[in-house]
């Protein structure tokens, strides 16, 4: 239990400042990196992405090193984090900086990381379609701050735990890494007869099968499941959508029927060609135009294997280089169909499957250590600051 009666209690505005200083013309400031909204992660205490400044026409904010990003747009989606980098960023920030002798360095990040910060910012935040918190609301938060000796104790123990959870990431990356190696190395060398893709599909479909074309004046607020290019990630099924048609529409449209086990392939970026294999989530399911439904044949085939190979940077190239379009490119159905491929015996593929399956295992042990981590440290922050974990 940590004892907070000897602390201080402080406003925020009392030991840190908002930092406003405009540059005007990003390219051209001596500033080669930015940090946009799409860079935060929720509840990370560092920025770990970032662009560059090099097309940047509009305006930004300048940061230093040590400085928190706050994003104060739609403030319950919990954004803030330290930046370890000088920079610039967009004008929807606060860029906020620790008065000296008040803090241990980066002891501000714990602070805005906090249940009970949030909690207050989310109370304060105005506007009608994306609320802002305003700088002299958040000024105003009050907790209580520990000594500077204590801040060093507590703030060396929640760099501790963050530490540990990027020794994870880094691992994650490793393996994510060795995952595409060992892909793109099998599919390199593949050996076995060569044939059209559309020569994985199940007889019973002649091929590959294009989604429906469903108009919004024919979806309706539940029924049959419309799965949609949002749906679709990187051999992961992302179930985003919420679109539905009736079963009179389906029978009037004479529309597909995806099934469990199909593999959905987006025709259209980002990226394109991207596959997943569709789980049994629980009703009838069918697809849009631009998505393409592979059914694989397996008694001749693995389709885990199928779905790797459709997301192998090797298969990528080839469906970009036979996509087609002006705004946005998409891959039509028969020029997938036709594309040339070596196609190795099943058992050649369940074996590439299994040894992918133990490497997808370790992955997924590293994802547990890493929320597990991310907890403990949430709860923490939360045990100092106040605030339910």
């Amino acid at each position: 239990m940590i004892k907070t009666e000897k602390w201080e209690k402080v406003f925020l505005g009392e030991i840190a400042d908002e930092i406003i200083e405009r540059i005007d013309n990003p390219s051209q400031s001596g500033f080669e990196l930015f940090v946009g909204l799409e860079h935060f992660i929720s509840g990370d205490l560092k920025i770990e992405q970032w662009g560059s400044t090099k097309n940047l026409v509009s305006a930004m904010k300048k940061f230093q090193k040590g400085d928190i990003l706050f994003a104060r747009r739609n403030a319950y989606l919990k954004r803030s984090s330290i930046v370890q980098f000088d920079g610039v960023c967009f004008g929807d920030a606060f860029v906020i900086r620790e008065k000296k002798d008040s803090l241990v360095p980066g002891f501000l990040a714990f602070i805005f990381n906090s249940e009970s910060l949030w909690n207050y910012a989310n109370s304060y935040a105005a506007g009608t379609m994306s609320k802002r918190v305003k700088w002299r609301d958040l000024a105003k938060y009050s907790f209580k701050l520990p000594p500077l000796n204590e801040q060093k104790r507590l703030a060396d123990l929640l760099w501790s735990v963050d530490g540990a959870v990027e020794k994870q990431l880094f691992l994650l990356r490793e393996l994510k890494q060795l995952f595409r190696i060992i892909v793109e190395e099998k599919l390199i060398f593949l050996k076995g007869k060569k044939i059209q893709l559309s020569g994985i599909a199940d007889d019973s479909t002649g091929g590959f099968i294009d989604g429906d074309w469903i108009e919004s004046k024919d979806q309706s607020e539940e029924g049959i499941r419309l799965l949609q290019l949002a749906d679709i990630g990187v051999g992961t099924f992302l179930d985003k959508s919420r679109r539905f048609i009736t079963e009179e529409t389906f029978h009037r449209l004479s529309c597909f029927e995806v099934l469990p086990g199909d593999i959905l392939l987006a025709r259209m970026p980002e990226p394109l060609g991207r596959a997943c294999i569709i789980p049994n989530i629980g009703c009838k399911m069918i697809t849009a135009v631009d998505c393409c439904v592979i059914r694989v044949n397996e008694k001749m085939h693995n389709k885990h294997f199928w779905m790797y190979f459709l997301n192998s940077d090797f298969m990528r190239r080839k469906m970009e280089s036979l996509a087609s379009g002006t705004t946005r490119k998409r891959i039509s159905r028969k020029n997938l169909e036709r594309i040339q491929i070596c196609c190795p015996g099943k058992k050649d593929q369940d074996r590439i499957v299994r040894n992918l399956a133990r490497l997808t295992k370790n992955m997924d042990k590293v994802l547990i250590n890493i929320a597990l981590q991310k907890q403990i440290r949430k709860q923490l922050i939360n045990q100092i600051f106040g605030g339910k974990s």
